[in-house]
Parts: C-alpha cells; structure tokens; sequence
C-alpha cells in the first residue's frame, strides 16, 4: 500500500491511500471503535456490511458506526484508491451537543443505508473538502486543524443526503436469513450458549449451511463475527471504566485468560491498559 497522506492522533485518523496491485487477503473483516468516512476513488470492488452487500463505483461513499463489521471484497485487476476519515463521535460534542450530524450513523438500523453513491452529493464537493484536509504544514495542531474544518462541511451533506434518504425509504420486508443471523447475534452477543451448534438449532439449518450463508453474505464466518463483535463491546465497556474481568463475563466469555489473549492480539494492549481510558 501507498500512502499518499497520514494523519493520526488519538481523536482522528484520516490517510488517502492507493494499491497499485490490491491483495484482496489485506482485506478481513474488522471494526473500529471510532465512526468511519469511507471514499471509494478507483478499483472493482464492493462492500460488505453486516450482512448487506454495496457495489462501489467511483465518488461512492461509505458510513460506519463504532463496532460496525465490514469487509472490502476487492479484485486484484485495478488499482485501489480511497480516503478513510476515522473519527471519535466526541469531537463534534462541543459544536453539536444534539448529535443531528451524527445521524446517518446512528439513526439507522444495522448494517443498512451505509452506502451513497456520487450523486447523493453536491458535484466534486466531498472530493474537495478531502483534498483541502491535506496541508503540508509540519505542525500537528495545523494538520488536525484543517481535516476538522473540512469534516463539518461533510458531515452536513451526508446529513441531508440522509434525511432525503429517510424521506425517499421503502421498507424492508425481506427476510434473508443472514439478515436475520446478524440481528439474532447481536441480540444475544453477550449469552454463554452463543454457539454454532445453537444458532444451527435455532434457524432449523446444519452448520455447514449456515456457515456458507453467513460467509457469502459478510465475507466471514460466523465465530470469526461473534468474536469481532465481543471485543468491540468488551472494549468500549473497558473504556467506559468497567472492570477487565465484568467486561469478560458481560461480552460472553467464559475464560478470562483465553479473553485476555484475544484482546491483545487484537487490540496490541492489554485489558487493563485499556481500561478507564475515556475518549
């Protein structure tokens, strides 16, 4: 990966980046504890998440919550090129106590309504409040500056874009039975019997079965989705100042030591480090 531009702090994370040669095993399932902009320049490619699959086209722009799990299914025939802003919802508390340009990450369900095509949006405008976020000043407080001046003016026109969504939106009746997955894990994300062998029996479908819709629909499987969601929830209970072995018992685990591994791993820190930290 080529990074054209980086900044990073503790609050945001903005990076413009291009894969001449996209490895699409670069690409898991994953989630952040921050709400993410996602800017689809070039490639062939889609977006899955949560179980709802987004074709992108270039201009094309994605919207993720906190703990929100999305994969990218990319092909290796063209180059790759986007902008990811990655922000902490707490900046906007001071400008925006009502969190109005927080709601078309919130104030949907699941997995729905995270995509907008180019034409949702003023021509060339969210490209160029991009643009203008990059400066080449070597001080931090500048560079933070301008990717802040640059995200509000965004953040509105993704809002009216969603509140003409809401007004435009036909409801969903379907029934798919990864839908349906998704909506059944999360409801019972912090239960001990969360198991393959229990979701097998719930849905009346073998294992082998529910795997391959699960899979086809996010791009993982079904344990591998379970475990991604406990950690989201078990960190942002630990940040909140909850104690690491209530956080373990609370998000489903059964082990705290098989917990602590796993959090490690994930995260590059420890429960307790994480701990009481507040955003």
């Amino acid at each position: 990966m080529n990074t054209i531009y980086q900044f990073t702090d503790e609050e945001i994370l903005l990076h413009h980046s291009i894969d001449k040669r996209p490895n699409p095993e670069d690409f898991p399932m994953h989630a952040h504890d921050m709400c993410e902009i996602f800017y689809f320049m070039s490639g062939n490619s889609r977006y899955m998440v949560e179980g709802s699959e987004y074709p992108l086209e270039p201009g094309s722009l994605m919207l993720m919550r906190p703990a929100e799990t999305h994969k990218l299914q990319i092909q290796a025939d063209s180059p790759y090129e986007r902008y990811a802003i990655h922000f902490s919802p707490g900046i906007l508390k001071h400008a925006d106590p009502q969190g109005k340009l927080l709601e078309a990450f919130f104030d949907r369900p699941l997995g729905q309504q995270n995509l907008y095509p180019r034409s949702s949006f003023r021509s060339g405008y969210v490209h160029e409040c991009l643009n203008d976020m990059k400066t080449m000043s070597s001080d931090d407080y500048d560079r933070k500056l301008a990717i802040l001046s640059y995200l509000f003016p965004i953040l509105q026109e993704i809002r009216s874009a969603f509140l003409q969504k809401k007004q435009e939106a036909i409801p969903d009746v379907s029934h798919d039975v990864s839908k349906e997955l998704v909506k059944y894990i999360n409801y019972n994300l912090s239960s001990n019997e969360l198991s393959l062998d229990m979701l097998s029996k719930h849905f009346l479908i073998s294992k082998c079965q529910l795997n391959r819709i699960f899979k086809q629909a996010t791009g993982s499987t079904i344990w591998d989705y379970v475990l991604i969601k406990r950690m989201m929830a078990a960190r942002q209970m630990l940040i909140a100042g909850k104690p690491a072995y209530e956080a373990c018992q609370a998000c489903g685990f059964r082990d705290y030591s098989a917990f602590y591994r796993l959090y490690k791993k994930r995260f590059h820190v420890t429960p307790q480090k994480d701990s009481g930290r507040k955003k």
